[in-house]
Parts: structure tokens; C-alpha cells; sequence
């Protein structure tokens, strides 16, 4: 279903220093730090604001490739693993067509400032430097391909960030027919990376080129990603009736025994209370009765009058795998209002609204872990 290739991979000779999380996930300390090491991605990827960022990113391109080496044409395995999880998929180039087309199927719309900032990013690179993640639904022939991959030896073996990364170079003709093959079958989704790939897709409209018409793509099995909550913290409130206007909206008690909230039920942190809050009646559709909009719907809109989450300056989002304790400290002792904390969207939830057409609400999944940026560049020139 749809056209993926391989392409000369440009990797770093030390990816241990040079990879980093995306760039949409590290905060101002993170960055600060990472910023002392000058052999780091982070230099190209969030470059200084000292000056044209996009030129810096582009001297500090060709500056940090003179340590990485060029691949033959190659498709790539990568799998990040610990004791308690595995993820793996296959890094590929896929057609910016099959995407227009609407093959390469999306959650969620893009917003006009992050897109922008990627696609004067490429610009400037000439070059894809961030995975865009997606997903297919569980295909035990491609998971045999994975198998038969992992007995090799790894171009990359090392840990960061508390998983053993591993990225295996496929440049075996027939076993990159077998790929393209299998994967001839098979829809993708996108799981995280809306902006990139249509940043990708815009700058191929504008430049052309043989390169330029394929994005690079993480494409793994939906049996084998983890999607943890995203949560909401409410910074400030009036607290005046706020529990009785609260109650007039769902169904509100004491949470006598701390579990992990099941689907359609919301738990809440406030005034040093945990409570269990289900609405009395679940919409119908397969957006409304996601759990992240009947918060939105039915909390923060009528209750808190939060109707553009991305931009009221009163909440923010907390996602991954954060402990309950950390969310009672946010309220005790950082000042902030409330939380609330959801149970995850599933990935039969995405795929379902993906294949509608439909939209989820921002900020309603957190996949987990991430996937580092750095273990491989998809380059334009391939020289």
C-alpha cells in the first residue's frame, strides 16, 4: 500500500554523544547541557538563537558530519529495549506521494508556527534528521524480517537514557525487496511526527529533486509501541463552587483505593483529595469518547472555561511515565491548582480515528520511550 526505499544512510562514528531525544521533548535545562558537548546533534538540531538559527544549523551540519560515514544504500532495524520493555521498527525512506494521497494516515492537524520552523530546517540541512513515527497493524511476516535481521551484528550497540539501542544496516538486495514487498500490503499511521513529515512533503513541492520525494520514516509493529498518559495540570482556578459546578457536569467521589484510572474514568488531584470522576453518560464516536475529550468537553470547557488547551496559559501537560507522587507535589508544593489524570488513548483508538479521517484533540498520546534522534540522517546530496 505503500512505496518505501532504502537510502545512503549518514550516521555518526560516536552515536553515543552525538544522539539526543527529539527536540520537541527537552526542556531549557536539558538543552543547556547538552549544549556543553560540542560533539552533540543538539547543535544542529535546536541550534542558538545567536544570529540566523537556521544558518547555524547548517554550519554545525557541516562541521559534526565530518565525524559520521556514509552508507550504500541501506534500509535499517532499530530497536530501543530494557529489562521491563522492547520497541523496534525499521527505518526507511517512504513516498512524500503515498502521503499526499492520503496512504500514510494521520491523527491530528498540523499548526502553522512548529511546521514552519521545519521546514526552514530542512531547508537549511538538505536533509531529513528527525524519525517521523509510525505504525502498522501486527504483520508476522515483517516480524519475521526483523527476526532474521536482529542475528546479525549491530552497527550500534550502546546505552542511553536507560535502554540498550541497537541499529542493524540492511543493504542485502533481496532482502530489501522483501521490505518493500511486505510493506507493498500494509497502511501506515502516524504515530508522532505530523510536523516532520509535512514539513517533508512541502519542501519536495517547493524543490523537487529524487531525495526530496521520500520522507524518512520509523515504522514498527502497533503491538510493539507503549502509549502512556498525558496529563493535564491545572496551573490556577476559582475555587468557588468549583466542585459543586464540577459535580453538576459528572459523576464525582472520593477515591477510597489509588489504581491506575481505567477508560472513562478520570482521576483528579485537588486540595490534597484524590477523586474519581466518570461522566454519566460516554458520547458516541470515536473522538468524543476518547478520554481526553470528555475532560475537554465536559471539565475544562463548561467548568474552567479552557477552550484552546494549546494556547490558555493556566494549564500545561505532564506525559510519560510520572509518578502519582510527583503529580501530588505539583499541587502541594509547586502551587498549581489540580490535576487530572487519564487513562492512555490506545493505539486501537488512533488507528480507528485515523482511518475516519478524524482528528484526536492535541496532547492525547505520549509514546514511550522515545526514539533518539542521530543513529541515522537521510541526506539529499547521498555524498
Amino acid at each position: 500500500m505503500v512505496d518505501v526505499k532504502e537510502f545512503a544512510g549518514l550516521r555518526p562514528l560516536h552515536p553515543e554523544t552525538f544522539c539526543i531525544k527529539p527536540y520537541d521533548v527537552i526542556g531549557e535545562q536539558e538543552l543547556a547541557e547538552l549544549r556543553k558537548n560540542e560533539e552533540s546533534a543538539i547543535h544542529m538540531i535546536v541550534p542558538s538563537d545567536d544570529g540566523d538559527r537556521y544558518l547555524n544549523a547548517q554550519r554545525a551540519f557541516e562541521r559534526l558530519r565530518k565525524n559520521m560515514v556514509r552508507d550504500e544504500p541501506s534500509m535499517y532495524l532499530y530497536e530501543e529495549a530494557n529489562d521491563e520493555f522492547r520497541q523496534r521498527g525499521f527505518i526507511l525512506g517512504v513516498s512524500l506521494a503515498d502521503y499526499e494521497k492520503g496512504l500514510i494516515k494521520k491523527h491530528e492537524e498540523t499548526r502553522e508556527k512548529p511546521l514552519h520552523d521545519r521546514i526552514k530546517h530542512i531547508e537549511a540541512l538538505r536533509a531529513h534528521t528527525g524519525l517521523v513515527w509510525t505504525v502498522f497493524r501486527r504483520n508476522e511476516k515483517i516480524k519475521e524480517v526483523m527476526n532474521e535481521i536482529a542475528r546479525d551484528t549491530p552497527v550500534f550497540d550502546f546505552e542511553k537514557y536507560g535502554y540498550r539501542h541497537r541499529l542493524w544496516k540492511v543493504n542485502d538486495d533481496a532482502a530489501i525487496a522483501t521490505i518493500k514487498s511486505l510493506f507493498s500490503d500494509v497502511p501506515l499511521y502516524i504515530a508522532d511526527g505530523h510536523h516532520r513529515i509535512a514539513a517533508a512533503w512541502h519542501n519536495w513541492k517547493k524543490h523537487g529533486g529524487k531525495e526530496t520525494k521520500y520522507a524518512m520514516i520509523f515504522a514498527a509493529s502497533d503491538d510493539e509501541v507503549r502509549i502512556l498518559p498525558y496529563n493535564r495540570v491545572i496551573r490556577t482556578l476559582d475555587h468557588t463552587r468549583f466542585m459543586d459546578r464540577l459535580r453538576q457536569k459528572m459523576n464525582v467521589e472520593p477515591l477510597t483505593d489509588l489504581h491506575e484510572p481505567q477508560r472513562h474514568e478520570i482521576q483528579m488531584y485537588y486540595e490534597g483529595t484524590w477523586w474519581k470522576l466518570t461522566p454519566e453518560h460516554v458520547p458516541e464516536g470515536t473522538v468524543d469518547s476518547l478520554d481526553v475529550s470528555i475532560l475537554q468537553k465536559q471539565v475544562l470547557e463548561p467548568v474552567l472555561g479552557i477552550t484552546d488547551i494549546r494556547k490558555d496559559p493556566s494549564i500545561f501537560f505532564v506525559g510519560g511515565n510520572v509518578s502519582r507522587r510527583e503529580y501530588e507535589r505539583l499541587v502541594d508544593e509547586e502551587g498549581n491548582a489540580a490535576v487530572f489524570y487519564l487513562h492512555p488513548t490506545s493505539i486501537d483508538e488512533l488507528e480507528a480515528i485515523a482511518d475516519a479521517g478524524e482528528n484526536m484533540p492535541p496532547k492525547s498520546t505520549w509514546f514511550d520511550p522515545k526514539l533518539l534522534t542521530g543513529l541515522v540522517f537521510h541526506t539529499f546530496d547521498e555524498g
